[in-house]
């Protein structure tokens, strides 16, 4: 009889711990479900467009063009490639590095790298020629190493625009609607035409630039994406725009 109790009590016991030990476990797993759910619903958000009613919808509004966020620096990586008139081969060039844009100051640096070339660009869109075309373009460059260098000036129509707050409003910017990007989530695009260039700018949430593309069709048959990332808006130091070719 002794037996038989001290068996039902340590079955009675081995019944409790495994119901504590299932309980512990079903608690455990539910709060592993609700994270993976409230992960899924903030990622799910990152990417979900602004409440603007979708294209091919007779609720349908175009949006008025924003101020955009237009001075900031940030790491940069560019993609360009060129089909000119007279050579039908596509020549791709990638570039990456860091752009400081200052409408204030009226410059924009570019630090980067390419094809084995360290280069520093300095664009002064305060020294033009008489027409106001061209534009001070000093270009640092390294090659094969940073103990030598060679420093040009050049008066070239810019490359990349001086983007300022109201340049949307400017512009008469067309809404191209929202779009996907693999980096900031869904971003708006806005499509303008500056001289013989056309220009799509991508804005986040915060209707800072993070992505600039452009087409120049003609003889220069040359497409650009430019890719902001690390960006820290606000005033640049005007140390940075000191001449890189000293």
């Amino acid at each position: 009889m002794l037996t038989l109790r001290r068996f039902c009590r340590r079955h009675l016991a081995v019944q409790k711990e495994t119901s504590l030990s299932l309980w512990i476990m079903d608690f455990l797993y539910r709060l592993i479900f609700l994270f993976l759910l409230d992960v899924t619903v903030q990622c799910a958000s990152q990417f979900a467009p602004p409440p603007v009613a979708p294209f091919y919808s007779s609720s349908f509004v175009t949006p008025m063009p924003p101020d955009i966020t237009a001075e900031f620096r940030a790491n940069y990586m560019q993609a360009a490639s060129f089909q000119h008139k007279y050579d039908v081969d596509i020549n791709t060039n990638i570039v990456t590095g860091s752009v400081y844009m200052s409408p204030s100051q009226g410059k924009i640096r570019l630090d980067g790298a390419a094809d084995g070339v360290l280069e520093s660009s300095l664009l002064d869109f305060t020294n033009s020629t008489a027409n106001g075309t061209l534009f001070s373009n000093q270009i640092l460059s390294f090659t094969g190493g940073v103990t030598s260098s060679t420093c040009n000036t050049y008066f070239v129509p810019p490359f990349i625009i001086l983007l300022t707050p109201n340049i949307l409003i400017q512009t008469g910017a067309v809404y191209t609607g929202i779009h996907r990007d693999d980096i900031h989530g869904a971003v708006s695009g806005w499509l303008f035409k500056f001289t013989d260039v056309v220009v799509t700018l991508f804005l986040d949430s915060t209707n800072t630039v993070v992505r600039y593309d452009f087409a120049a069709p003609g003889p220069l048959r040359t497409f650009a994406t430019t890719r902001f990332f690390n960006i820290v808006p606000g005033l640049v130091n005007a140390t940075v725009f000191e001449t890189p070719c000293g």
